[in-house]
């Protein structure tokens, strides 16, 4: 118990009063010097390191459409290769021996004899009955009747409507 010997009271000496200083103080500041070399360093590093990022953000855009591109010339090619199978069949199914199939054995048709010739023929100047119809039936026929394409037979009979006329 040392400190309850000590006052601790303060003593008011003239002597130990602090006189109010006359000199000016001076502080210093430390100021930083602006590095400017070391901010436009500093400026040009944040600028190229944003153009790489847009260099490799284009990069990747490109390589991204040029795969679409791809994708889609190969939807193409397929939708090609279906619509000529669309096509085919469609050509498989409007042939003459398809339709002549499909008419005999669905729609119970037959064919005509070789040897009947109709000649149906229209007149739009017949003043008393409006049309005539005239059927002729033509059982002598030549070889060389049967020998010629239904083409010909085609224009023969046109050629004797015209004649009739």
């Amino acid at each position: 118990m040392i400190q309850a010997g000590y006052n601790y009271v303060p003593t008011w000496d003239n002597e130990d009063v602090m006189e109010p200083r006359t000199e000016r103080i001076v502080k210093k500041v430390v100021r930083k010097k602006a590095n400017k070399r070391r901010k436009l360093l500093g400026r040009l590093g944040m600028g190229m390191f944003l153009y790489g990022l847009l260099l490799v953000f284009l990069c990747i855009k490109s390589a991204s459409l040029g795969y679409q591109i791809v994708q889609l010339e190969k939807d193409i090619s397929g939708l090609q290769t279906a619509n000529d199978r669309i096509e085919y069949r469609i050509a498989q199914m409007t042939a003459l021996p398809q339709i002549e199939a499909v008419a005999q054995n669905e729609l119970n048709m037959y064919k005509p004899d070789k040897s009947i010739k109709i000649v149906v023929s229209n007149s739009a100047y017949s003043s008393s009955q409006g049309s005539s119809h005239v059927a002729t039936v033509d059982e002598s026929l030549t070889p060389q009747d049967n020998e010629g394409s239904s083409l010909e037979k085609l224009y023969l009979s046109l050629m004797q409507l015209a004649d009739n006329n």
